[in-house]
């Protein structure tokens, strides 16, 4: 099963996310894949914040680039936190559109069950840059992509979660 929560900064998605992929755990512990890279005190304090809260209740990789390949053997169910995140480290490091789609293409070909966290930016007004702009575009690309695909789809917004699918 692949499931996506999406939704704007503190919008309760990835504590929504957390607890859906704790309910599909059956004997395996669930693996937390964290995207973020430790670039300054505040991320470090966001880390924090995610760390203390989820606890010993998931195994946890740390991955900002390489999903597929830390994945491709695993049989237990995961959270992406997040895609966001990850989008703007492909970004960074320059990773081509291409590839950036055949990355979540390939995750969802993944036979372990994936929860993913997505932020949705696509709400606000065209950005007024071009790097702004290209991953607003691909975070939409991202997110119809995976709205298609996944098995069911969750808007978040104030710490509550609409199945859209």
């Amino acid at each position: 099963m692949k499931i996506l929560f999406i939704g704007g900064i503190k919008s309760g998605k990835s504590r929504l996310a957390e607890k859906r992929v704790l309910e599909m755990s059956k004997e395996l512990k669930p693996v937390y894949l964290a995207t973020t890279e430790l670039l300054d005190l505040e991320m470090k304090e966001r880390i924090a914040e995610h760390r203390q809260r989820r606890s010993d209740q998931f195994e946890t990789i740390e991955e900002p680039l390489n999903l597929v390949e830390v994945l491709q053997n695993n049989q237990s169910p995961v959270l992406i936190e997040c895609l966001t995140v990850w989008l703007n480290n492909a970004m960074h490091h320059q990773v081509s559109e291409e590839k950036i789609v055949e990355e979540i293409k390939s995750l969802l070909l993944l036979k372990c069950d994936i929860v993913f966290v997505l932020n949705e930016v696509g709400f606000g007004i065209i950005p007024d840059n071009a790097l702004a702009r290209k991953f607003a575009d691909l975070s939409g690309k991202i997110a119809q992509l995976l709205g298609k695909a996944c098995d069911e789809v969750n808007l978040c917004v104030a710490g509550l979660s609409v199945k859209l699918k």
